[in-house]
C-alpha cells in the first residue's frame, strides 16, 4: 500500500470596514497572533512561481515532542487545496523545501497552467507522501492546477507525541538520517487491515485510529499506537521569494498564531472529501480539527477576530527613474470555510472527470456562498509631501490634500497583488493597478476594505453521518447557518525592488509588514 497525497514575518493584517457583516457569531475559541513568532498555525501570505520565481519554505520544530505538520497550498484565486503533505519533525528538527515551476521563462511573461508545479527538498526528514528521488520533489496535482501557480501557504500543526512513542522512534534522526520514514507513513492510512498481522480473525489496523490515536507495523505481526497531545506554540515559519535571473529576493517571518488548536488532529492521507471522509486529507483547516466524531471546529471565527482590523497602511513607490516599483500582497485566508465545498468541489475539478458538474454555480442565492470577497477596497493615499490622493468625505484631511472621492476598486481574489506605478515586482496574472497623480513618486497609503453585495456572511460546516460519525451526511452534507459578524481577516506586506539594468548584480528586494489603523465606519 501506498499513501497518496491529495488530488486535488508577517504580522497579521488587518481589515475591513465594518459595514456588511450581518449575523451573530457564536462563542469561539479565541487564537491570537504571536508576539514572539512562535505558534501553532502559521500562515505565508503569499507564494508565487510566476516567471523566474521560487518561493521557499523553513518550518523549524523548537519543541522536544515529535511534532506532525501539515503543509497545504492554497490556490490564490478561490484557496482550493492544490496540494498537501505532512511533515514528521523529529525533536529540535528544521525542514527547508522550495516551490517552483518548469515552465521556460522565454516562452512568454507567466507561467502557463499546463506548466508542472513541484514543492522540492534536500531534506530527510519525514514526509507523508515521500518525496521523489535524490532531491525530493511531489508535484501538484492537475486537480486545482489551472490558476494555482499564486496563493498562500498554510502550516498547521496536527499533532505531538513523545520521542519514545512509535512514530517518534521511527522518524529520529540518527546520523541525520530518520530510523524508518516507511514504518511513520504507516500512521496515515485511513484503518488499512494488514493480513497477518493481530491474526486471521480479527486483522490488525494501520493508519488513523481518531484524531489523537494512530497504529504503525511493529516487530513481527504487531502493531504499536501513538497517543497525539496539542502541538503546542512550538513552531516557527519563514518564507522567501527569490528570482535567481534577476538577484531580486525578499522574505520575512510567516503570520504565527497562538493557541490555535486545543487539540490534536490526526488525519489519514488516502481519501478526502470527495470519498466523504471526514478523517482525511483536507483536514485540519482554518476552521479546526478534523470534523469526525466531533472533533474542535468553529475556531475560523476566532481566526478572523485575531486577524481582523480597520486599514491596511504601508508604503508605496512608483519611481521609474530609479527602477524602483512596489506591489502590495492582500491575502484574504480561509474563505473556503465560507464555502459549501460539497458542491463547489465539483464544479472546479477537470471536465472529464466523472464527477465533474458544469451545471452547477456556486452563489449566495443557492446558499452556496458566503464568503466576504469579492471586497470593496478604498484607498487614501499621501505622498512624501503630504499631498493626498484622496481624502475621506465629510471628514478632517491632512493639508495640503486634494478634494475627492476615495478611489474604489474590487478585491476579487483570495489573494490580491497591487501594483503602483510601472515597476511591477511580482509579475502577478491579475493585478489590481493603482494610478498616482503626476509627479508623485512614493508616498505612503490606508487602504478600507469592506464585503462587496448584500450577503449574509457566514461558516460552513460539515455534517456528519448519524450512522457513522467519519463519513459526510450525504443528504445533507453542509450546514451554512453559522453567520458571523467578525471582520475579514488580511494578511500581508509590500515587496521592493531596485533594479539596475547595467549592472544586475546590485538588484535587491524587499519586504515590509503591513501595519494597521483606526479608520471611521462607512
Amino acid at each position: 500500500m501506498k499513501a497518496i497525497f491529495k488530488p486535488l514575518g508577517l504580522a497579521a493584517a488587518v481589515a475591513a470596514v465594518t459595514a456588511g457583516y450581518t449575523g451573530v457569531a457564536g462563542a469561539q475559541t479565541a487564537p491570537s497572533v504571536a508576539s514572539n513568532s512562535l505558534g501553532d498555525l502559521a500562515i505565508v501570505p503569499y507564494y508565487t512561481t510566476a516567471i523566474g520565481f521560487v518561493t521557499g519554505v523553513h518550518i523549524i520544530n523548537t519543541s522536544g515532542q515529535t511534532q506532525v505538520v501539515k503543509l497545504r497550498l492554497r490556490r490564490g484565486t478561490d484557496s482550493m487545496d492544490a496540494l498537501d503533505f505532512n511533515l514528521i519533525l523529529s525533536p529540535f528538527d528544521e525542514w527547508t523545501g522550495w516551490l517552483d515551476d518548469d515552465e521556460d521563462v522565454s516562452v512568454g511573461p507567466l507561467a502557463s497552467d499546463t506548466s508542472t508545479i513541484s514543492f522540492k527538498t534536500t531534506d530527510n526528514s519525514c514526509t507523508v507522501p515521500a518525496f521523489i528521488g535524490q532531491q525530493g520533489f511531489i508535484d501538484m496535482p492537475v486537480t486545482y492546477r489551472p490558476g494555482a501557480g499564486t496563493g498562500y501557504i498554510e502550516v498547521l500543526g496536527m499533532g505531538s507525541a513523545p520521542v519514545s512513542s512509535p512514530i517518534g522512534v521511527a522518524s529520529k534522526h540518527i546520523n541525520g538520517v530518520p530510523v524508518d520514514c516507511d514504518l511513520a507513513a504507516d500512521n496515515f492510512f485511513q484503518n488499512n487491515s494488514i493480513p497477518g498481522f493481530g491474526g486471521v480473525a480479527n486483522p490488525a489496523l494501520i493508519g488513523v485510529l481518531s484524531s489523537t490515536q494512530t497504529n504503525q507495523r511493529f516487530g513481527a505481526g504487531s502493531v504499536a499506537t501513538t497517543t497525539y497531545g496539542p502541538t503546542g506554540n512550538v513552531l516557527k515559519v519563514s518564507y522567501f521569494v527569490r528570482d535567481a535571473a534577476s538577484g531580486i529576493e525578499f522574505g520575512n517571518d510567516a503570520v504565527h498564531i497562538a493557541d490555535f488548536g486545543a487539540s490534536p488532529s490526526m488525519t489519514n492521507q488516502e481519501f478526502g472529501l470527495f470519498s466523504g471522509d471526514l478523517q482525511g486529507f483536507d483536514f485540519p483547516d482554518l476552521n479546526g480539527a478534523a470534523p469526525a466524531n466531533g472533533g474542535l471546529r468553529g475556531l475560523y471565527d476566532g481566526l478572523r477576530t485575531a486577524l481582523g482590523g480597520s486599514s491596511v497602511i504601508n508604503d508605496w513607490s512608483a519611481n521609474a527613474a530609479n527602477n524602483v516599483g512596489t506591489d502590495w500582497v492582500i491575502t484574504v485566508p480561509g474563505q473556503y470555510t465560507m464555502m459549501n465545498l460539497y458542491k463547489y468541489l465539483f464544479t472546479q475539478i477537470p471536465e472529464d472527470h466523472p464527477l465533474h458538474d458544469p451545471l452547477f454555480t456556486c452563489t449566495a442565492l443557492n446558499d452556496c456562498d458566503h464568503r466576504d470577497i469579492p471586497l470593496r477596497a478604498g484607498f487614501i493615499a499621501w505622498d512624501r509631501e503630504e499631498r493626498g490622493i484622496a481624502d475621506i468625505p465629510g471628514e478632517l484631511v491632512p493639508s495640503p490634500s486634494i478634494p475627492g472621492q476615495i478611489p474604489t476598486t474590487v478585491l476579487e481574489y483570495e489573494v490580491n497583488v497591487v501594483e503602483w506605478g510601472v515597476e511591477p515586482v511580482l509579475r502577478a496574472d491579475n493585478p489590481v493597478t493603482i494610478g498616482v497623480p503626476d509627479g508623485a513618486v512614493y508616498g505612503w497609503a490606508e487602504l478600507l476594505v469592506s464585503p462587496f453585495g448584500n450577503r449574509t456572511q457566514a461558516v460552513c460546516e460539515f455534517v456528519a453521518d448519524p450512522n457513522n460519525p467519519t463519513l459526510v451526511d450525504i443528504t445533507n452534507p453542509v450546514d451554512c447557518n453559522n453567520p458571523v459578524t467578525t471582520k475579514a481577516p488580511l494578511v500581508g506586506f509590500v515587496a521592493w525592488q531596485r533594479s539596475f539594468a547595467d549592472n544586475p548584480s546590485r538588484n535587491y528586494g524587499r519586504a515590509v509588514e503591513h501595519s494597521y489603523g483606526s479608520v471611521p465606519s462607512n
